[in-house]
């Protein structure tokens, strides 16, 4: 895991968008904009588009480093090291946190028998695996993944279109009470499922070439904000704001209401296999950003050493933060967002690219760069 990586346009891509449609935008962003919650997702989007470009243009001024070490190029050597724990202790944070997600996808759904921690030492020694056998092996899997998802995107919106599920009557009136609502739905519907591509800060450095970044990062980024709206549009066109809202998943919910001929139904098992796959590849980005960051803290040479003391501390805080299925929904949709979100994936990432620029560095970036 410590040798030089590369990665390719491709598979950078297929890593971009699986991440992006790993988590499904939470169901507060209905309850707040009704209908319009589409419209405050594809907001959301284009604000996320702006702050991914800051994330690359820190990448261009430290080609060859993370994120969590040129922030202690940028703040000096104390302060750095300071905010680059905090950020490895947000990325093992939030690996935990979905992977707690992961876990009640599956007992509310399929394993209603099964423990919680059963199911996340399962999907955790899966992910400890893929990250022991190296960045390029899992970005490998991400092509082959992705490739099946997209199949079945397409197929499951086909099927909607042929059972007439789609009423575009449940989408009027587009903007009933104005941009208020929209609005409201701010900063979750801008953190939570578009601004986590902060992750890529610590993946952009093995890149095979550095134009990648923004060439293939934008579009792949766009491609999955959009798709993430298209399935949110037609969530709300299936099932309506006053359901929508009421739903733990909307996604599995609209999807089950497929009818073909009273042969083809009860696709939302398809849909779960759809979610499995999203969360091995988001927890693992993760998870990744958390033992490569404390691996090049911590000077450790083999980070490999860190995947099963981290991974075991993970399962064990998966179950810790929260108690029930409520509080954990609760903590992601209100406290989560501004407490860690805002801060460490908007606030402190332009104030490094600002310090940059105020103190001239911009001008001698070649001074900059830090060869591993």
């Amino acid at each position: 895991m410590n040798r030089k990586l590369n990665i390719s346009g491709f598979q950078f891509f297929c890593m971009i968008f699986m991440f992006g449609v790993g988590t499904s935008p939470p169901v507060e962003i209905y309850a707040r904009a009704k209908q319009d919650g589409w419209i405050s997702l594809l907001l959301g989007l284009f604000a996320a588009c702006l702050i991914f470009v800051v994330y690359i243009k820190l990448y261009e001024l430290f080609p060859d480093i993370p994120l969590t070490k040129y922030i202690q190029i940028i703040l000096g050597k104390y302060i750095g090291k300071i905010f680059a724990l905090i950020y490895i202790l947000y990325f093992l944070y939030i690996t935990a946190s979905t992977l707690r997600d992961f876990e009640d996808l599956l007992t509310i759904t399929l394993y209603n028998a099964s423990s919680l921690i059963s199911i996340g030492l399962i999907m955790m020694l899966l992910i400890m695996y893929a990250i022991s056998k190296g960045l390029e092996t899992f970005a490998r899997s991400c092509e082959f993944i992705f490739i099946i998802i997209m199949i079945l995107v397409f197929i499951f919106i086909g099927f909607e279109i042929i059972s007439k599920l789609i009423q575009i009557d449940n989408l009027r009136p587009v903007l009933e009470h104005g941009w208020k609502p929209v609005f409201k739905a701010f900063p979750i519907s801008f953190t939570v499922p578009f601004s986590e591509i902060l992750t890529f800060t610590m993946i952009m450095p093995h890149l095979k070439k550095q134009e990648l970044a923004i060439k293939v990062g934008i579009p792949a980024f766009i491609f999955s904000g959009l798709i993430l709206i298209l399935f949110a549009f037609l969530n709300i066109a299936i099932l309506g704001p006053a359901v929508i809202e009421r739903t733990i998943y909307p996604l599995l919910t609209s999807v089950s209401y497929i009818n073909i001929a009273d042969f083809i139904q009860r696709l939302d098992t398809f849909i779960v296999i759809i979610a499995v796959c999203n969360a091995f590849v988001k927890i693992t980005i993760y998870f990744y950003c958390a033992v490569s960051g404390a691996a090049d803290l911590f000077n450790i040479k083999k980070s490999d050493q860190l995947v099963y003391p981290l991974g075991i501390i993970t399962v064990l805080c998966s179950l810790w933060v929260a108690s029930s299925f409520l509080e954990h929904h609760l903590e992601v949709t209100h406290l989560i967002p501004y407490l860690l979100h805002f801060p460490l994936q908007i606030i402190i990432p332009v104030s490094l690219l600002f310090i940059v620029l105020i103190q001239g560095k911009l001008k001698n970036n070649k001074d900059l760069n830090y060869s591993e």
